[in-house]
């Protein structure tokens, strides 16, 4: 069984919109689904230093200040043969669509927070969206 950590950023614009990632179909991971901006985390890393750099790299955004909002081995999820730990970063960000660099997946959105549980959502982003959005009103 593969073991790694990845770290998301959970990242808000000044309207309570979600920046989500609509995942492409050839990724072995949550494949054609909506999930939060991030990736693994390099050798040397720390989980802050590489959500920072999967916002950057996928987003071309960048966050002053990151506070951690969950930390768990990710969801059981059927036919997911990794044992991989989950880092979630939270972020607010003056930026807009109009600033969003697609670099990576199909697309790179912000979600109004009221249609974002609605989306086809990966198994991480799923628990720590639906988390987020029941603490913040």
């Amino acid at each position: 069984m593969a073991t790694y950590e990845v770290a998301l950023v959970l990242l808000v614009d000044p309207s309570g919109a979600v920046l989500l990632q609509h995942r492409d179909g050839n990724t072995s991971v949550s494949p054609n689904q909506w999930s939060l901006p991030g990736g693994r985390i390099e050798a040397g890393e720390t989980p802050e230093e590489a959500a920072r750099r999967e916002l950057r790299e996928e987003t071309g955004l960048t966050a002053s200040e990151l506070r951690p909002l969950w930390s768990d081995p990710r969801p059981y999820e059927e036919g997911f043969p990794h044992d991989v730990t989950v880092h979630v970063y939270g972020g607010t960000t003056l930026a807009g669509q109009e600033d969003v660099v697609l670099g990576e997946g199909q697309a790179m959105v912000f979600v109004p927070r009221d249609e974002v549980l609605a989306r086809s959502l990966a198994v991480s982003s799923a628990l720590v969206l639906r988390q987020y959005l029941n603490a913040v009103p």
